[in-house]
């Protein structure tokens, strides 16, 4: 038997076969393709119509290979982002994205209806403009309660596509965990504040717990017949970073993950959410994970600007450097001379993000880095110190040290970065797995199937399949210098 993953980021989308063979897990990816949002008209969007056909060109690619029969798909995604079903089953809206600048507009007058800190309380999520409740409270002050209204389900991207898929309709856990709209302690869709907030309370899909087998999907979709096997989606962790947690190679409790991509995850497990002062002041967020495991993160900008940067870069030079050259031109620019905060708001929209690292620089009575892999090495570094950030305020809430930290999924091939995270952090690194997404996405439809028994033995298989690399720190006077002026930095562009 094999089993199909489905990984949409930001950036790309990959669809991954799985299958173990002798207590290993062996993959393979049978699709890739690009992933971008648009801005049209002022909105930004996802192409939900492509990304759809993806999905079908994905299944269709492992359905060809008939070695082992396809039981199940599982998918997951970034998070936040939704498609309105009416009630006639069709999709209302074309798919707005997270870093649309709508709920900007209106966050005084939606946070004057609920407060951040009531949010906070409530959901246990981050406080985010990108977050579900900002968005579909944006949508009332847009002119567009109409489509709220007139919608029969909500779901997120996740459960939209295995809709298209299936015909049934479903949220799955960790997904609603992270939406601002889920009270964490009642274990359901926060009635109350969505109805203040101008969103129908009944508008969302009812949750289901990870695992649960969706549906079947439709023979003709994917050019089966009735008379063939059937093949089920199953609801993963479909929060992509959720799902890189399921991947950690670890049998230890206390220790910090890195989810690594467009944005990067930091955090670690934890049994239950510690709501206080400290915590919400902090922004520190608790996620649904696998088995009711929260996850106790906070998000960082991650490798967005990084993206940009380079992007920035390709099209100004025509060049399309790899990265092993762009390591290395990072390498020979100075080290620590000039930092930023990844967080900034100015880093948040895509666009002329070279001009806008240099900004920073220039505004902050910094040298301004001029060669691009000055700017990296600026980005990266920064990136590793907002990690030490992060963990130290994670670490003064639950009371006791991180043994070691593990970087998991696409971020975690930069062993550049990697090695300045463990330096920065003080703590041993291990990286990998690097597609760590799909892997924790096979390895719950393998624990549905009954061919895993746990989250225990699942992560034992992962250490037992992939390659983990090991990062100790180094440079200890250095790096605590650096952080240093890198808090300084940080607190000064706060009051900016």
């Amino acid at each position: 038997m094999k089993y199909l993953g489905f990984d949409l980021g930001a950036s790309s989308g990959k669809m991954m076969e799985g299958f173990l063979e002798n207590g290993k897990l062996t993959t393979r990816v049978v699709h890739r393709f690009e992933n971008r949002q648009t801005e049209i008209c002022g909105g930004l969007y996802w192409d939900i119509i492509n990304i759809y056909r993806n999905l079908l060109t994905g299944i269709q690619a492992s359905l060809a290979d008939r070695r082992d029969r396809l039981v199940s798909v599982g998918l997951d995604s970034y998070c936040n982002d939704f498609g309105l079903i009416g009630p006639d089953g069709r999709l209302l809206n074309q798919v707005r994205c997270y870093r649309d600048e709508r709920t900007e507009r209106h966050a005084a007058k939606i946070y004057g209806k609920v407060s951040a800190e009531e949010m906070y309380r409530t959901t246990g999520a981050q406080t985010a403009l990108f977050n579900t409740s900002m968005e579909m409270a944006a949508m009332v002050y847009e002119g567009e309660k109409f489509l709220l209204d007139h919608t029969h389900k909500a779901m997120m991207l996740p459960d939209t596509l295995a809709y298209f898929l299936t015909g049934n309709m479903v949220t799955e856990y960790t997904m609603a965990s992270v939406s601002q709209l889920f009270d964490w302690r009642r274990q359901t869709w926060a009635a109350d504040m969505m109805r203040r907030l101008g969103i129908p309370e009944n508008i969302f899909a009812d949750v289901v717990e990870t695992g649960y087998i969706t549906g079947t999907i439709k023979p003709d979709l994917i050019g089966l017949t009735e008379a063939d096997p059937p093949v089920s989606v199953v609801a993963v962790t479909e929060h992509d970073s959720a799902a890189a947690v399921v991947a950690l190679p670890t049998s230890k409790d206390h220790v910090g993950f890195i989810s690594s991509g467009t944005w990067s995850i930091v955090g670690t497990e934890v049994p239950e959410p510690i709501i206080s002062d400290d915590t919400f002041a902090c922004n520190i967020a608790y996620e649904g994970g696998i088995d009711h495991r929260y996850r106790q993160i906070k998000n960082v900008m991650g490798l967005w600007i990084f993206q940009e940067c380079l992007f920035d870069y390709q099209k100004k030079t025509g060049q399309k450097p790899g990265y092993d050259e762009i390591n290395a031109m990072a390498m020979a620019a100075p080290s620590g001379q000039c930092l930023i905060d990844p967080d900034n708001r100015l880093f948040y929209m895509p666009g002329n993000m070279i001009a806008k690292v240099q900004d920073f620089c220039r505004q902050s009575g910094q040298p301004v880095p001029e060669d691009f892999g000055h700017v990296v090495r600026c980005v990266l570094e920064s990136l590793s110190l907002k990690y030490r950030m992060v963990y130290d305020q994670i670490e003064a809430v639950d009371g006791y040290e991180l043994e070691q930290i593990h970087i998991v999924g696409g971020g975690a091939h930069n062993d550049l970065l990697n090695q300045w995270t463990a330096d920065a952090c003080q703590k041993t690194v291990y990286a990998g797995p690097y597609e760590a997404g799909l892997i924790g996405n096979l390895i719950v439809q393998m624990r549905t199937y009954g061919e895993v028994r746990d989250l225990k033995e699942g992560r034992q298989i992962i250490r037992d399949s992939f390659e983990i690399k090991e990062f100790q720190p180094e440079e200890r006077e250095k790096w605590t210098e650096m952080y240093s002026r890198f808090v300084r930095i940080v607190e000064e562009a706060k009051h900016e």
